[in-house]
């Protein structure tokens, strides 16, 4: 009796979460929903208008499902009262068990055989030397037919241009000097491996070596994810969910061992997520020794040094921890990261290091590649009612003949690599004209917006997409090994199954035409539709108090890395699948948020 009454007010908390309205639900879905064939009209014109308010409905209808069986995902996630801590518990003391209980176990029925079995050759996450390197080998393992079939690796056009520059040749960006359009340091790591390689007469080699040792680094970053969740209290399911997604889910490994930037950037981005979690969960209890902020200050760098929109991801992670810490003390620690950063990436590499070692700095073009797509559809289409003022500041700062030159899946044509004294002169005169005309031609700049970034929101929808720019996958997940025109200028190795990418390509296409699963590879999944559900899910909890704010911290990582999916350069070409990237590594752990167990949820400081 008194187990029925413990278990009924373990329950009355959940019901209580149920009752709250879903009208937000609603509203959102309708929203999403409306976005998505707003996408689908941008495409296709006026050619399926009788149908655009049946869509609605259905893709409403549809989002608003998908977030209930989110929440029913969640909870089988929690389902186990016992939190993975006690389990490992268990475990450990397996271990001391006698031979007479050994006998015991192999007396079993078949099916605690099998159990016993799937817990020998899983790893328990407990946090020792052994359970690591056996996590980490059952990984390789997985990941291994991917580092054969690419071997020596999986060259982007990017890298291409990076090594040329190390080995001072021209390129798509300088005629052969260093350039920051793409990060010196990210350059600088491609160029030593490619050093390496040719000392001993094989660039192939160095390249192996990078691919080797990005990869073994992604490993171990990823199982010591899964081991701070399950460090953390998290469900023994969501751990081992977890654990199999990195396994198996085969984005991972492709773009974890890729030689591209984006690469290096992973790991000190999933890092630095995880200090910032730690701080949120402790309330600033783990910031609390210098040794700790100096890692997580370290960490901050690095992930400023290797992707160009890094510092600004910095400084929004730390502002909002800021907000779920305690003590003055710990909140200046968080400011003295962000500081940190700041004062290197905004005053010593631009005005020492660059002009020392004859670097050409990257151009702004790159934080206005909304606007300049923008202006260039507007001279595109009403550029004979421009006065000629502004027609001379638009094209001034845009690429020569930028009207004709406008390509609605990505800005480069029109950007251009260099950032000119006469573009400098004329940025504040251009923003003036550009929000102008912005008032003068809403729909023109809504319309090159969503062209643009229709990847993170649009449905999938291959056939329309294939009739404007054929061969392109944009809606979808995919993989891309690709080399530029210039790469045997470079002396880069073409892998000799580099054909694999292609026929990888060809398989996720066919599973895209499967109905059932075209959402799950779906750009917009990863980008909108997911964190969209976690987010709501935490909002609900949180107004129940079933979650803490230090708990619903533990989606900063997401939150500072998707505003700039919506203000990139690409969503729909080859580029905009590495941008999302960074939201595919971290969205096991938004999951994982919720079933970390009470006790875990939020540690105080003790100050």
């Amino acid at each position: 009796m008194t187990e029925g009454i413990a278990a009924s007010s373990e329950q009355a908390p959940v019901r209580e979460h149920h009752r709250i309205p879903r009208l937000g639900l609603v509203c959102c879905s309708i929203i999403l929903a409306t976005l998505a064939e707003y996408c689908a009209y941008l495409n296709e014109g006026e050619a399926g208008r009788a149908r655009r308010l049946p869509h609605i409905l259905v893709f409403a209808a549809f989002f608003f499902i998908l977030t209930l069986l989110f929440e029913r995902f969640i909870t089988w996630l929690e389902g186990k009262s016992e939190q993975t801590t006690r389990i490992q518990a268990r475990l450990a003391s397996a271990h001391l068990e006698s031979d007479g209980n050994i006998k015991d176990a192999e007396s079993a029925s078949p099916h605690q055989s099998a159990t016993h079995l799937w817990q020998r050759i899983l790893p328990d996450f407990t946090g020792r030397r052994k359970s690591f390197f056996k996590a980490a080998a059952i990984m390789a393992v997985c990941w291994l037919p991917y580092y054969v079939l690419a071997f020596p690796g999986a060259i982007w056009y990017d890298t291409v241009q990076q090594v040329l520059q190390w080995e001072g040749k021209p390129n798509a960006i300088t005629s052969g000097a260093w350039s920051d359009q793409h990060p010196v340091f990210d350059t600088l790591i491609f160029g030593l491996f490619y050093q390496l390689g040719d000392c001993v007469g094989s660039p192939a080699f160095g390249v192996a070596l990078y691919t080797t040792a990005i990869t073994a680094v992604s490993i171990a970053v990823l199982v010591y994810i899964v081991h701070y969740l399950a460090r953390s209290g998290g469900s023994r399911r969501t751990c081992l969910l977890t654990y199999g997604f990195f396994c198996l889910f085969p984005f991972v490994p492709i773009y974890a061992m890729a030689m591209v930037k984006d690469a290096v950037f992973l790991p000190c981005f999933l890092l630095f997520s995880v200090q910032c979690m730690e701080a949120a969960r402790t309330r600033g209890a783990s910031l609390a020794t210098p040794k700790a902020w100096i890692l997580i200050s370290t960490l901050a760098l690095l992930v400023s040094l290797t992707k160009k929109t890094g510092i600004y991801t910095v400084i929004i992670a730390c502002i909002l921890t800021m907000l779920v810490v305690a003590g003055r003390k710990v909140r200046l620690r968080l400011a003295g990261t962000v500081l940190a950063s700041v004062i290197v990436m905004f005053l010593v590499l631009p005005g020492i290091l660059f002009p020392l070692c004859h670097i050409v700095a990257g151009g702004k073009q790159e934080m206005i590649a909304v606007p300049l797509q923008q202006s260039a559809l507007l001279l595109k289409e009403h550029g004979d009612e421009l006065s000629q003022a502004d027609r001379d500041v638009l094209e001034g700062i845009l690429e020569p003949d930028a009207a004709n030159k406008f390509f609605w899946p990505a800005v480069d044509p029109i950007k251009g690599t260099h950032w000119t004294a006469q573009r400098e002169r004329l940025l504040k005169p251009f923003l003036r004209v550009w929000l102008r005309n912005g008032v003068r031609y809403p729909t023109t700049y809504l319309r090159a917006y969503f062209l643009l970034e229709q990847g993170w929101v649009a449905m999938p929808n291959q056939a329309a997409y294939e009739s404007i720019y054929s061969g392109m996958r944009p809606a979808y997940v995919y993989t891309r090994a690709s080399l530029a025109p210039n790469a045997s200028d470079s002396g880069l190795p073409v892998s000799s199954h580099a054909l694999f990418y292609s026929g990888l390509d060809q398989g996720f296409a066919w599973l895209n035409e499967q109905f059932f699963l075209q959402p799950w590879f779906c750009r917009a999944f990863w980008a909108t539709w997911l964190p969209f559900m976690q987010c709501y899910l935490a909002v609900r909890r949180l107004r129940t108090h079933t979650m803490s704010w230090n708990q619903a911290a533990w989606l900063i990582p997401m939150l500072a890395t998707m505003p700039f999916l919506w203000i990139s350069g690409a969503s729909v070409s080859y580029e905009g699948m590495r941008y999302v990237i960074p939201m595919v590594f971290i969205a096991p752990i938004g999951c994982a948020m919720f079933t970390v167990g009470q006790e875990n949820r939020a540690l105080r400081v003790d100050d």
